[in-house]
């Protein structure tokens, strides 16, 4: 479901990064419905090289194969995600931006983190805390979590 990982990330710069493209922040959407405590910058709205780059870099190194996506989420203080199955996703890398955030949590538990490979395919919610949850995701499409969680240190 989630494996701790321990990639070479630049916290502070993907922070800058994220607020220096900030303003491109929309509200989540799906199935035609849309939540304004779900944050998303991704597809036309990011604009970022940093951010397509890291990608790249990661799929090359720990051999990542097809299809990936990048987005930073923000998800408001003293909010709740509910329980959902991510789109088209099998796994995820993410990485916390902004210090300790509340756990992501499955039916079988709470799991704390501040990097880490996730299981998306199943049932995940997030309550959050009294600060916003702000992340760096990379979406993995065509291969499992049981694939990819050797490969990542």
């Amino acid at each position: 479901m989630l494996k701790q990982t321990k990639i070479d990330f630049d916290y502070g710069l993907f922070l800058e990064e994220y607020e220096r493209i900030r303003e491109n922040e929309v509200d989540y959407g799906r199935q035609g419905k849309s939540v304004d405590f779900w944050r998303v910058i991704r597809n036309d709205n990011l604009n970022s090289d940093i951010a397509y780059s890291y990608a790249d870099f990661v799929k090359q190194k720990y051999g990542i194969i097809g299809k990936t996506n990048v987005s930073f989420y923000r998800l408001t203080a003293n909010s709740t995600l509910p329980w959902h199955v991510d789109t088209d996703t099998k796994c995820s890398i993410n990485f916390i931006l902004n210090g300790d955030a509340s756990p992501v949590s499955y039916r079988s538990g709470d799991y704390t983190y501040k990097q880490a490979l996730i299981q998306t395919n199943i049932e995940h919610s997030v309550t959050n805390g009294s600060k916003d949850r702000i992340l760096y995701k990379i979406s993995i499409f065509d291969m499992d979590f049981e694939d990819v969680a050797p490969l990542l240190p």
